[in-house]
């Protein structure tokens, strides 16, 4: 198994040097964009040392002062620019819900009113935030620096739960600075409160005990991860089934059926509201088909595009079955095709990390190309180089085997519900974290303590 996790891992950093010669094209190559990714890395690695015994006041204060210069800096690059796609729709939906007391959105681009296209966890939260401190760069880049220091803990947690509470430490800082991570700080993504949700599952099922808790700590999360990202639900059960000989089989079994009427308790308010909105039981959202159109096209390239003009106006509740049957029709069609796309859109999403950048450049105004040179080397050698640092530490005996079971669940669900949609970048950002305990896994035992048990 951790042989397999090492292979894969390995081809998607060999894929990430093969594509830098078209990024060069793409954007240029610039002498300051590698001076930055030097400086990152060193702010990085220092943080890192720090965490390699008790960091003392000064690099704490030191530590502060780098997350917050690239937190605001980010902020400061996306500041007066309109983001395409759900930073936008979000802000849109989180206002609409504040002023109207409506949970829906007008899309011109499909010349529909959604009232269930969107998840509705995020925009919830976001417009209880903006409530208060509104919806500026600073007050959204405030609400993801939340969101992103609650995972951080989770991440240092989970380190000292696995048997390395500083590994822990030391992964929480890594993914504070993350570049993929800071690029979305100051704008209304939920890939961040889905890694928060996912890391919370992780907790639930490597906790001891059982009984009614142990089943609420499954379910109210794998709930709030439905009404996150649906398409990542499968992942709650996931997590528990490969995670079966460190949990047990029986204990497995029913701390998962029993978290079943919890994760339906938390949903039910959705049903319910969907209902009465559309006299039609709607679980999840009614995105799914348009989603499938997306991935699955001949122009298909895993991100969103615009759709068929002549569905253009189709009320919601018919739209997704008339682009899901395009989908399906052209997969019939093309089976090569299909496979041929799937497979690309998958290396393509985890091997490389430059969806910062395509969305800068994507915004109103774009950023100018010379700042896109300074940006990517950062963005795409950081994810380079992290799957290269985990497929070696992967290998390593002082590894816990729930550690890379934990990255295995997360590929399956990539793999077995992910990629056959919509499936970029963003899609893949909940394996971060485990990927940075994975880098960050001490290489021996400390002084007088045992290895983890494998």
């Amino acid at each position: 198994m951790r042989l397999a996790v090492q292979a894969v891992l390995a081809a998607l950093f060999l894929y990430s040097l093969v594509s830098l010669p078209g990024f060069g094209v793409r954007w240029g190559w610039s002498a300051g964009g590698f001076a930055l990714l030097l400086g990152w890395a060193g702010a990085a690695a220092a943080g890192v040392w720090a965490f390699a015994r008790r960091p003392r006041w000064p690099s704490l204060v030191g530590m502060t002062l780098v997350l917050a210069a690239l937190r605001c800096g980010s902020a400061a690059i996306a500041d007066g620019r309109i983001s395409p796609g759900d930073p936008h729709a979000y802000v849109d939906l989180a206002r609409n819900l504040l002023l109207h007391g409506d949970f829906g959105i007008y899309d011109s681009g499909l010349g529909t009113y959604f009232h269930a296209f969107y998840p509705p966890l995020y925009p919830l939260l976001l417009a209880g935030w903006g409530s208060v401190l509104g919806f500026s760069t600073a007050s959204v880049l405030v609400f993801g620096t939340v969101i992103d220091g609650a995972a951080a803990m989770l991440i240092a947690l989970l380190g000292r739960r696995l048997g390395d509470g500083a590994a822990g430490c030391r992964a929480a800082w890594l993914y504070l600075v993350w570049p993929s991570v800071i690029f979305s700080a100051p704008l209304a993504q939920k890939e961040g409160l889905c890694a928060l949700l996912v890391l919370a599952l992780a907790h639930a099922w490597l906790r001891a005990g059982s009984g009614w808790r142990a089943a609420a700590a499954v379910g109210v999360p794998a709930g709030l991860l439905a009404l996150t990202q649906p398409g990542q639900a499968p992942l709650a059960a996931l997590l528990g089934l490969v995670l079966w000989r460190h949990v047990g089989l029986a204990r497995m079994v029913r701390r998962g059926l029993a978290a079943v009427p919890f994760a339906c308790l938390v949903m039910v308010p959705w049903w319910l509201r969907n209902w009465l909105v559309f006299g039609a039981f709607v679980p999840l959202t009614s995105a799914g088909g348009v989603s499938l159109w997306v991935g699955n096209n001949p122009q298909a390239t895993g991100n969103w595009m615009p759709p068929p003009p002549q569905l253009h106006g189709l009320p919601e509740r018919a739209l997704g079955p008339r682009m899901s049957a395009i989908a399906v029709a052209w997969i019939k069609s093309e089976p090569l095709g299909f496979i041929r796309l799937t497979a690309t859109k998958l290396v393509r999403a985890c091997g490389v990390g430059i969806f910062g950048v395509v969305r800068l450049e994507a915004m109103a105004p774009t950023i100018p190309r010379p700042l896109a040179a300074l940006l990517w080397p950062v963005s795409h050698l950081a994810h380079a180089a992290l799957l290269a640092l985990a497929a070696w530490r992967t290998g390593a005996r002082t590894v816990p085997t729930a550690l890379v079971l934990l990255v295995v669940a997360c590929g399956l669900q990539l793999v077995l519900f992910g990629v056959w949609f919509e499936f970029g970048e963003r899609h893949r950002e909940f394996v971060t974290p485990f990927l940075l305990l994975l880098l960050c896994w001490r290489p021996a035992p400390a002084v007088g303590k045992p290895a983890p048990t494998p």
